[in-house]
């Protein structure tokens, strides 16, 4: 069984009518919600055996592909530890969290994470945005290796009717891919303000001579996979909304401690997107960039996802057996 999923329309998400204003990022609205197709399993004709990379050609297969060395490691663990599965929420996908959620493998995920630390210390990032738990534990690894603050966006069920106001900005509303329902994912707006205050108040600082304050705030998102990518838009789309308010109400306070009269440019932006595993068959890349101007860095691009026999394809190197 192999599983396939439609191409995404040219405007796939779902939001309410009232979006927050950009001047006024507190005002009361409701929620932001997102749509998350579900994926389906449709049976095909099953892989044959010779069409698979063996446990025991694995390393052979690995030294002929153009893997860099943390896309290597994190093969082996995948192979080692993770299988494909079905979710309740989302359909077909990987289960990796012996690799990705419940533990921490510095021989499988090392070289991946330095890589990853590269790349965003390259494209000068001030803020990583990390969506729910599942995520946190390599968005953390992220951070500490690159040097670079990570925000929680944290996951509660979502009660209908709720009041909007009551969640702080840049919060929205998604389906759950692990289990049923929706969720809303939210902030910690003191750890946020905290993390804009050091950073615009060290940007001030070094333009004290300046005739206007230029304000840059350059962000990446962080997660454990990306599928089709409407996790990762919703919440670039809440880091804008987020940026905005937190700077300015470090603006705010710093004019009333200084009288400081000088007009203030602000800009938002996220840059990229890092992950261990994006699934390529969705085809999250062209989501990205036609929303954003985004290219992942992903460790692995899955090419697809097998039940039975279970593997997976990657981009590179072929189809492995698990």
């Amino acid at each position: 069984m192999t599983i396939v999923t439609a191409p995404e329309e040219r405007h796939p998400r779902t939001m309410t009518e009232q979006q927050i204003p950009e001047s006024d990022a507190t005002a009361e609205v409701a929620l932001p919600r997102y749509e998350r197709p579900h994926e389906a399993a449709v049976a095909m004709e099953p892989l044959a055996i010779d069409m698979l990379i063996p446990r025991e050609g694995l390393e052979a297969a690995i030294a002929a592909s153009a893997l860099t060395p943390g896309a290597r490691d994190l093969l082996r663990g995948l192979v080692r530890l993770g299988r494909p599965a079905m979710f309740g929420g989302g359909g077909a996908g990987i289960e990796y969290g012996s690799l990705l959620k419940t533990a921490c493998r510095p021989e499988f995920l090392g070289a991946h994470i330095r890589e990853v630390a590269a790349h965003l210390r390259a494209e000068r990032i001030d803020l990583l945005m990390v969506p729910g738990m599942s995520g946190y534990p390599v968005g953390a690894m992220y951070s500490v290796g690159a040097g670079i603050p990570a925000i929680l966006l944290k996951k509660q069920r979502h009660r209908p009717g709720a009041d909007p106001s009551a969640f702080p900005p840049g919060a929205f509303v998604i389906p759950s891919y692990t289990g049923d329902g929706d969720v809303v994912m939210s902030a910690d707006l003191e750890a946020i303000q905290d993390v804009i205050d050091g950073i615009v108040r060290a940007q001030i600082e070094a333009r004290q001579e300046a005739e206007r304050l230029s304000l840059t705030l350059r962000v990446a998102g962080a997660d454990d996979i990306i599928d089709k990518a409407t996790m990762s838009q919703a919440v670039s789309e809440s880091a804008l909304v987020l940026g905005r308010a937190a700077i300015a109400t470090t603006v705010e306070r710093y004019r009333e401690e200084t009288g400081d009269p000088r007009p203030v440019d602000v800009d938002v932006r996220v840059v990229t997107w890092v992950t261990p595993l994006i699934k390529g068959y969705n085809r999250p890349h062209e989501h990205l960039m036609r929303w954003f101007g985004i290219t992942p860095f992903a460790g692995l691009n899955v090419t697809g996802v097998h039940l039975d026999p279970p593997a997976i394809g990657i981009e590179g190197l072929g189809v492995v057996g698990f």
